[in-house]
């Protein structure tokens, strides 16, 4: 071993030993060969003397890296030694993969610089040396993957440059070696298919690259054909390859009269009929599937191109058409089989087809084309393919044995979302078939559903549930299914079919049942539309959605049932008015509101008292919807019934909350009351959902329940945490009251605010606190929004605690995180909301502790002028712009002296400074922009003082000059000082403004 040797070997091991200064020489002994001119002439001999694979390894990276730049007499030279070591030295050694890839780099980059011009025997030299073995066999191959990788293939990001020198390489093959290539293609497969199989793969593999832009005929011919299709029929190893490389022959691009020609001229429908193997595995049906839907889709291409030609293309577009008529019995035997994923191969096939065949159809084409098409197909055609499509789509979505309904996690197993993804798209697909022909579809849905009540106990639960789920989903593609249920159309019988089947009704199993509460819904408003079948139909639908669906002992089966039984009362509204006592009677246990020990609730769970249920009961969310259908229900009763109703509602909830008051509650367990107490809340606050203030015969009612709860919240003011769930019930209660009662409300809510208020006194992480006074203030809002100036006097008397409570919070809350920072913003923004909403409807209530000196006024002017400092954040911007507009107009309306009792100096500064940098591709700029032209009309109002308003322009300039730093143009600044002085225009304000930030932008900016 030479230094040479030893050299690289130090560059490659990975010994500890080594030092760094050894392998520093090392590296530089390396260096002096890569940089002499004969150094890839001393790695080339080097690598053919070696035995040494690291050796061997860096000697041909070498020699890549120099080709470059090597001189066409030194190429030619290496050409020669390559050819002479693949002659020589292969055929009678074992070589190392990695060094046959290097290798067959070398040649693919001589190659790329010398073919055709100074090495025209490229290939030529390649497949002489085949006859030497199965290794020169194997080096063949693997140039010729290499080559279309390095060289050749479009899905490669390449220069312009390459990608020209790519073209004529590709033209010079097509004149002079393709042909030459196949012919060797040909050998492999007929001669290596037992001694070699996976050479035979690597070659269809290889042969697959290059039908992409080789001369197709080379291939697609009886010869080639006959091959390939040989090797799929014997299913070989080679099998999987061999359906690649088919189709890849099938779909190369080529004009469609052309492609139809070749298709009919061989055969291909027979081949692929006798070729393939429907009783082979697994692994080779999938790759024949696959294979069979890339044919049937180059087929349909076809067919689309050239039924919209001229017509001298009508015999080619026929024979498309008999194509794909031809292949349906092949696409359909996939379709159905076992394995699903066989059947998902040819869904893409599939689901083109349906979206394109209405336009195939005879008269459809006049709506959808300007011309007539050179060939069509007629409606009787076209059935039978759609009638065994709907056949099989229902043996298609039912789900598999394996399918793992109850796994939270299935969205994220491969199989499990491959499946519902296949469920979605064949229902795509049968809504494309009631698009061709609605007729057939409807005649179909009710054949399907007589017979599944027929022979219902033949029928596996999961074939019920795709029966069902296809029916609902007809439902979604009927248009004006009103319309259709109001005559009684196909889908109006076959579902009074289904509820007439009582065994169908009363089915155990849970999907059947899921399946049904989904009809139930979809087609419910058949019962409304004709009120004759109700007492018989509908009321079996109660009973259904009672006994077997909220009362299932599925848990799923009974939280959907809960939510979709409110979901049909709404729909049988009036018809099942008059029930309701009964319907209570029926789900009276379970309506009953729980007491729940706060020990049941884990320590650190992130979840309230409120929403813990106890085994056996429903879960809270489950409950609520029982309580808001029968108060839907409720709300459809005479007037004059509307309040016994209501009551016999609010009955349990209320009682609970009396034997609370009584202390006849369960132990001396305090938070567990709370806890009880907020779910009884929570029920009331969600039995008032339907109603509004329309129903004013119920507002005593009300007043009553909410008597009790103001007495429940100062008996557990100190248990208001959100842990207890207390509060978030209560102010969920104040929410619906505001609806309820309107004006009524702003007396007993006088009474609510300090309770409401008291959760800022509980311990609790600061942005805990943070989110339920952003509630708070939301809340605030609301009130504002609702009541208007009438808000006035209960805002002016709570605003120190509306607002401080918050503010105070605001201000300690942390920013070290994004989370943190965008929790401040929430909370600021609402805060802005409400002081902009409040000073446009009441603007005394603000005004008056902002003039007066007050610890809160002075609060809320600080406040009012952060919102305007940061340009980036537009929302909380536009508020407090917003506010301020409306405060400073409210002010000039009754006393323009007043205006100067504000900070001019920074209000302006901040708005301007802001305005100019703010986004102005946001739409809410345009909003800030308008406020704050209607601020500056304001402060600039000539009816003010001459004093005042001397001193209001000279701050308005400074602010102006610090707003507008570096502009050289005095234009703008000086149009928008002649606007304001001359009492123009809000608009016009708003135009000289938005200029001065142009001109600033585009010198500055």
């Amino acid at each position: 071993m030479d230094d040479f040797e030893r050299a690289i070997r130090v560059i490659f091991t990975q010994d500890p030993s080594i030092g760094a200064a050894v392998r520093e020489q090392a590296n530089a002994y390396c260096d002096g060969i890569k940089a002499r001119p004969d150094g890839w002439r001393i790695c080339w001999d080097r690598f053919s003397q070696t035995d040494a694979l690291e050796v061997k390894f860096w000697c041909a990276q070498v020699i890549l890296q120099a080709m470059g730049s090597m001189a066409p007499e030194a190429r030619l030279e290496l050409r020669t030694k390559v050819l002479g070591w693949l002659g020589e030295v292969v055929p009678n050694t074992q070589q190392e993969v990695v060094v046959k890839n290097k290798v067959a780099l070398i040649y693919v980059g001589l190659a790329r610089l010398d073919y055709p011009a100074s090495w025209a025997t490229a290939w030529q030299d390649l497949m002489g040396l085949m006859d030497k073995g199965l290794p020169l066999v194997d080096f063949f191959l693997r140039v010729l993957a290499i080559f279309d990788q390095e060289v050749i293939s479009d899905e490669v990001q390449r220069s312009q440059e390459d990608r020209q020198r790519s073209h004529q390489i590709k033209h010079a093959m097509r004149e002079r070696d393709v042909v030459a290539l196949v012919e060797c293609w040909y050998r492999i497969l007929t001669t290596l298919r037992t001694s070699a199989p996976q050479m035979v793969s690597d070659c269809l593999r290889v042969a697959s690259l290059y039908i992409v832009w080789i001369e197709i005929l080379t291939v697609a011919n009886d010869k080639f054909l006959s091959a390939v299709c040989s090797i799929i029929a014997e299913a070989s190893a080679s099998a999987s390859e061999a359906c690649e490389c088919l189709a890849a022959i099938i779909s190369k691009k080529m004009p469609a009269g052309k492609k139809m020609m070749m298709l009919s001229e061989l055969r291909v429908c027979a081949r692929l009929e006798a070729c393939v193997q429907k009783g082979g595995t697994s692994q080779q049906l999938l790759k024949e599937a696959e294979m069979l839907n890339s044919i049937a889709e180059a087929v349909l291409e076809a067919y689309v191109d050239l039924r919209v030609q001229d017509a001298q293309s009508a015999s080619a577009a026929q024979v498309a058409w008999d194509s794909i008529s031809a292949l349906m019995p092949l696409i359909f035997w996939f379709f159905v089989h076992q394995e699903h994923q066989i059947a998902v191969c040819l869904e893409p096939f599939l689901t083109e087809f349906f979206v394109k065949v209405k336009s195939f159809v005879k008269g459809a084409e006049r709506q959808e084309m300007e011309t007539a098409p050179c060939h069509s197909v007629s409606l009787e055609q076209v059935r039978p393919i759609l009638m065994q499509t709907l056949q099989l789509i229902i043996q298609r979505t039912a789900y598999p044995a394996w399918f793992q309904h109850h796994d939270p996690n299935i969205e994220d197993d491969e199989q499990h979302a491959l499946f519902i993804r296949f469920r979605k798209s064949l229902a795509k697909i049968y809504k494309r078939i009631f698009l061709v022909d609605e007729q057939l579809g409807l005649q179909f849905v009710q054949a399907s559903t007589a017979q599944l009540t027929q022979n219902l106990a033949g029928v596996q639960p999961m074939e019920v549930d795709a029966v069902l789920y296809l029916f609902k989903e007809t439902g979604e593609i009927v248009k004006q299914l009103d319309q259709h249920l109001q005559a009684k159309g196909p889908l109006a019988s076959a579902f009074v079919q289904l509820v007439e089947c009582e065994a169908l009704v009363n089915a155990d199993h849970w999907a059947v049942q899921l399946a049904l509460m989904e009809v139930y819904v979809r087609y419910g408003r058949l019962l409304a539309l004709h009120p004759d079948l109700f007492p018989r139909y509908g009321q079996r639908v109660l009973q259904a959605f009672v006994s077997r669906g909220i009362r299932s002992s599925n848990a799923h089966v009974v939280s959907r049932a809960c939510f979709m039984f409110g979901r049909f009362m709404k729909l049988v509204k009036a018809q099942a008015a008059p029930l309701v006592a009964q319907i209570q009677e029926a789900l009276q246990d379970l309506l009953v509101v729980q007491y729940v020990p706060s020990a049941l609730v884990p320590v650190q769970a992130e979840v309230s008292l409120t929403k813990v249920a106890i085994k056996g009961s429903l879960k809270a969310d489950d409950q609520a919807y029982l309580f808001e259908a029968l108060a839907n229900l409720a709300t459809a009763s005479k007037p004059e019934e509307l309040r016994p109703k209501l009551e016999m509602l609010l009955k349990g909830p209320a009682q609970n909350l009396t034997e609370i008051l009584g202390n006849r509650a369960p132990g001396n367990d305090v938070a567990g009351c709370a806890g009880w107490a907020g779910r009884n809340i929570e029920a009331i606050a969600t039995v008032s959902k339907p109603f509004t203030v329309q129903h004013a015969s119920t507002a005593p009612a009300w007043e009553e329940v909410l008597v009790v709860v103001a007495r429940i919240l100062e008996k557990f003011v100190n248990q208001m945490s959100r842990e207890i769930g207390l509060w978030r019930a209560a102010l969920f209660l104040c929410r619906r009251m505001v609806e309820v009662l309107g004006d009524r409300f702003l007396e007993i809510l006088d009474t609510y605010l300090p309770f409401l208020y008291a959760t800022n006194d509980q311990e609790g992480p600061s942005g805990e606190r943070a989110e339920d006074l952003a509630e708070l203030t939301v809340f605030a809002h609301q009130l504002v929004c609702q009541y208007q100036q009438k808000t006035g006097p209960y805002l002016q008397k709570w605003l120190p605690q509306i607002f401080l409570r918050p503010f105070v919070v605001w201000q300690q809350l942390p920013e070290q995180s994004e989370q943190l920072k965008r929790e401040k913003l929430e909370l600021s923004s609402a805060l802005l909301q409400l002081l902009k909403e409040a000073a446009l409807r009441c603007p005394g209530a603000i005004l008056e502790p902002m003039l007066g000196n007050t610890r809160h006024g002075q609060e809320i002017i600080g406040f009012l002028l952060v919102g305007l400092q940061d340009a980036r954040e537009l929302k909380p911007l536009q508020y407090a712009a917003n506010a301020w507009a409306a405060l400073l107009a409210a002010m000039s309306a009754e006393s323009a002296a007043a205006i100067t009792a504000f900070p001019m100096a920074q209000l302006l500064q901040r708005l301007l400074w802001s305005v100019v940098r703010m986004d102005y591709s946001d739409f809410q700029s345009q909003k800030v922009l308008n406020e704050a032209s209607s601020i500056l009309h304001s402060v600039m109002n000539r009816t003010q003082p001459q004093v005042h308003l001397q001193q209001t322009k000279e701050t308005f300039q400074q602010a102006l000059v610090s707003a507008l730093p570096g502009l050289r143009s005095e234009a703008a600044p000086r149009r928008l000082c002649e606007v304001l002085s001359q009492d123009c225009s809000v608009k016009d304000v708003r135009t000289a403004l938005q200029q001065c930030a142009l001109d600033w932008r585009r010198e500055c900016g």
